[in-house]
């Protein structure tokens, strides 16, 4: 290939340069092991005379006779195997008009490893009522219509969308359904095909090269009309799109911003709804402050969904101050405060499940020296370690670095190594010792590597296989369980100080969308929730469940520090070999966009994490505020500015628009 012949490691590039220019043309000649080979569907005609029917008592005759049993048509490779065709014998068949051979499509059902509960019948309640019907309108105009569905957890969200997606699929349209995790896809995915059948196909990135060509292939031809996936389905070649939905459009997961192109599902569902004439509905409980705004300044129209579903009320929500309990109790050592013990011993009594929060995987995140204070960091990265009791490693949850811990301090030799701080793992074992003969399930990112794992942990916990569902943010949302009355948050602050002016709406969100998870059934529901702070504004606000106050108070500090949705925003992250090149070019890069009146420039500086596998890091934010640049237009020409001139032998730059992390 050209890549091993010409080693220079730009050759991907100049060959797309050539494209660009005309010059020479692409066309994609991969194929995949299932194609080459494919089985075929063997379909057998009637003969129009006898002198068409093969001599008597050959096997061709035989197999023919045999085939007629089935006129629905049996695959190849089981007439071989239960009939002993060759392949001459079944292709004179067909050169004689005896049988009708078409290829297999794969079998591309995405939930044959799920769960599936029977089928629920749905009976709008009014406020989905007039949700639907104000979409509906919108659709027949066949017209661009955002909607913003603010529905309270629980409240029925997705049985609007399922009941707009009939609308559409009634129209002979499509429909895209996006969800933030992949962990989502499946559960969502299965409720629209209970309803819809075979037309429903699953999108993410797990999907393996075959299987992704393949669905991707189908999509193209129509074959399937509702596509339900993580971030990159709102690209996929659906016919006739008439409906996209963007299911916890606050979720950051949504935004690609480690590989270009870097963009974000929302605004792309957004733009691609105006392209193509459609309705897009953005679907939260906790909408990102972005949405909200838009939908106060009417550029979206919001549905309210104030009612939970059905016969569910609200949970009751408990708040324990940590300090308080560690000061009462003198055990520093256990991560469950009494109170969740004895709501986890009486719902257990009770029967049914729990869902336990710790947005931190592994066992203990620092490792660090009592002697002299050293912690142990990633070479890489000086990034904290994170000890992972499982497979008993070390682990840079950044670079992915990976070795054996230490038996003394690499610093000075000592032999006393303190494992601090919480991970899902630690949590696990602790919940473990207090309840021996509990059965927990975790969900994080090393139990869900495996392609597949997502749907066993949810399924066999969706089958009462597991008491406990244990886990990071995955397990926060969108999850829909009858018999989960119990959900213990294990430290709520634990985002709430990160360097980033989102910190404190995703702390909120994240503890107010994962208390919705319980009591969404029959069963009254309970929340335990474990803090540091139990004053803080958030945390208090999640706890109460009071949206409108969160958001509105975060609006003004927001106004006042002109930050999004006040302004726009643009990181430039520049990376290199050398950290004095590095700083020297992002520091000119900041001197020639000062020369743009009206930018506010934060930076130059070095990026939180300032030197990884690539090199050193900087980071500059450039900001307009939109009350002097409403359409954005002087932040895109003084990037563009900076884009076309920028030329360095070892620095790189890239430039991110409406970042989604500020410090990463």
């Amino acid at each position: 290939t050209l890549k091993t012949k010409f080693t220079a490691p730009e050759v991907i590039q100049q060959i797309a340069r050539l494209n660009r220019n005309g010059w020479v043309d692409l066309e994609n000649l991969f194929t995949t092991r299932q194609q080459r080979v494919a089985d075929f569907l063997l379909l057998p005609e009637i003969a129009s005379d006898a002198g068409q029917l093969p001599r008597q008592g050959s096997k061709q005759l035989a197999v023919y006779e045999a085939l007629l049993k089935f006129p629905e048509g049996k695959p190849q490779s089981v007439v071989h195997a239960e009939l002993g065709a060759s392949g001459a014998v079944l292709n004179g068949l067909v050169d004689k008009g005896l049988l009708l051979k078409q290829p297999l499509r794969p079998n591309l059902d995405p939930l044959k490893d799920y769960h599936r509960p029977p089928p629920k019948t749905i009976i709008l309640n009014p406020e989905q009522e007039r949700a639907k019907k104000e979409i509906q309108r919108a659709m027949e105009l066949r017209e661009f219509a955002p909607f913003f569905l603010f529905g309270v957890a629980g409240s029925g969200k997705t049985e609007v969308y399922l009941e707009t997606a009939a609308i559409a699929l009634a129209r002979g349209e499509s429909v895209i359904i996006l969800v933030p995790e992949i962990a989502l896809a499946p559960q969502l995915a299965q409720r629209f095909q209970q309803r819809f059948g075979d037309v429903v196909a699953l999108w993410h990135s797990n999907l393996r090269g075959p299987e992704r060509l393949q669905t991707w292939q189908a999509i193209q031809r129509g074959e399937f009309k509702i596509v339900v996936g993580a971030r990159s389905a709102v690209l996929t070649p659906v016919k006739n799109l008439g409906l996209i939905v963007v299911d916890e459009e606050q979720e950051n997961a949504y935004k690609q911003e480690d590989s270009d192109p870097k963009y974000h599902a929302r605004d792309v569902a957004l733009m691609r709804g105006q392209i193509e004439h459609t309705a897009v509905i953005l679907g939260s409980a906790t909408p990102s402050l972005e949405t909200y705004y838009n939908q106060i300044t009417e550029r979206f129209k919001i549905l309210h969904l104030t009612k939970r579903w059905e016969k569910a009320v609200p949970p009751l929500v408990d708040v324990v101050n940590m300090a308080r309990e560690y000061e009462e109790t003198e055990d520093w050592t256990s991560p469950f405060s009494r109170k969740l013990r004895s709501a986890i011993d009486a719902t257990i009594a009770a029967g049914h499940q729990i869902i336990l929060l710790q947005n931190r995987r592994g066992y203990a995140p620092i490792i660090k020296c009592k002697s002299c204070g050293y912690a142990l960091a990633c070479p890489n990265d000086e990034i904290t370690l994170t000890f992972h009791k499982v497979g008993h490693q070390v682990k840079c949850h950044y670079c992915g670095y990976e070795a054996k811990p230490p038996t003394s301090c690499p610093a000075c030799g000592a032999l006393d190594l303190h494992f601090g701080g919480l991970g899902t793992q630690k949590v696990e074992e602790a919940l473990q010792a207090l309840f021996p003969e509990i059965t927990v399930c975790r969900m994080d990112l090393d139990t869900t590597r495996q392609k597949g794992a997502h749907q066993k942990i949810l399924g066999d916990f969706a089958r009462q296989k597991y008491q406990v569902l244990l886990g990071t943010q995955m397990i926060a949302k969108g999850l829909d369980f009858e018999n989960v009355t119990l959900v213990g948050v294990m430290n709520a602050d634990s985002g709430l100080h990160y360097p980033d002016f989102r910190a404190r709406e995703r702390t909120f969100q994240l503890v107010y969308q994962v208390a919705g998870r319980s009591g969404r059934g029959v069963f009254p529901g309970r929340v335990v929730i474990q803090t540091w702070q139990p004053d803080n504004f958030a945390i208090q606000c999640a706890t109460r469940q009071d949206v409108k106050l969160f958001y509105n108070k975060e609006l003004e500090d927001r106004n006042e520090l002109s930050y999004p949705p006040f302004s726009r925003l643009v990181s430039f992250d520049f990376v290199g070999p050398k950290r004095s090149d590095v700083q020297r070019v992002a520091e000119r890069v900041a001197e020639i966009l000062s020369e743009f009146k009206g930018l506010i420039l934060l930076g130059p500086a070095p990026a939180l994490i300032e030197r990884n596998r690539e090199g050193f890091r900087w980071k500059l934010m450039v900001k307009s505020a939109k009350h002097t640049d409403a359409t954005g237009k002087l932040l895109h020409q003084a990037a563009r500015h900076i884009q076309q001139r920028f030329t360095h032998k070892t620095v790189r730059m890239s430039i991110d628009v409406d970042p989604a992390r500020t410090t990463a």
